[in-house]
């Protein structure tokens, strides 16, 4: 009895972390919206240079996820020297959106084999 419990609770567990909906690959047109939706404080000369910038990050070629993940760091890197702390609460929301698209993009069509 305590075994079928166990085995129950384990399968649930699986179930739950192991088949949830994935979500699609992320476009660029899709990142760009996103990025232009919010400017999390900064003033729009900044919102629209960071989302410039990363927008170059997705619609750019990547081998394989670390070389994506690099690309987001690098940005974020370079357009926080010298920017303002309101503009770095944006260049920090476009760098984690550019890890999600880096996610997205490898893990969705296993292009990082």
């Amino acid at each position: 009895m305590v075994r079928h419990i166990i085995l129950i609770c384990i399968l649930g567990c699986i179930g739950l972390t192991g088949c949830g909906q994935s979500k699609p690959i992320m476009v660029p047109q899709e990142f760009e919206a996103d990025c232009r939706s919010n400017a999390y404080g900064a003033d729009a000369a900044c919102a629209a240079k960071v989302c410039e910038v990363y927008q170059a990050v997705v619609t750019d070629y990547y081998d394989n996820m670390e070389g994506c993940y690099a690309a987001c760091k690098d940005r974020a890197a370079s357009l926080e020297a010298g920017a303002a702390s309101q503009c770095k609460a944006k260049i920090a929301a476009a760098r984690d959106t550019c890890r999600d698209f880096c996610n997205r993009k490898f893990y969705r069509c296993n292009c990082a084999k």
